[in-house]
């Protein structure tokens, strides 16, 4: 996974989030809730492994907890001032992310599996 990419999607979400306007639905409050706690909780599960099993992570990898972070503060300060339609666009781009994790997730369980 590649930092700018990363980083580009972790803006696009918090851009949107930040928006302005009435109107998202609380479906889709919770929605956009739950997918970025699941993207957190992804990133706690590849962590744990990682350093149960003492494997060498890169900057990009440490990075992206603090990134994760960020997004997750802004998601929730700001999820109450955006638009419907901006709540949908952040749920797509975490369903990236989230996609993005478990890849990075099975790689990690693979790594594992090949030591032991």
């Amino acid at each position: 996974m590649k930092k700018a990419a990363v980083f580009l999607i972790l803006c696009l979400c918090a851009g949107i989030l930040s928006g302005c306007g009435n109107g998202i639905k609380k479906e889709t409050k919770e929605l956009v809730t739950a997918k970025t706690n699941q993207a957190l909780q992804l990133y706690s599960d590849i962590e744990k492994r990682v350093q149960e099993h003492h494997l060498q992570a890169d900057k990009v990898f440490t990075d992206m907890k603090q990134q994760l972070t960020d997004m997750a503060t802004k998601v929730k300060s700001g999820i109450e001032e955006t638009t419907e339609e901006d709540g949908q666009l952040a749920a797509k781009e975490l369903d990236k992310i989230i996609a993005n994790l478990k890849s990075v997730k099975d790689k990690v369980e693979k790594s594992i599996a090949a030591v032991s």
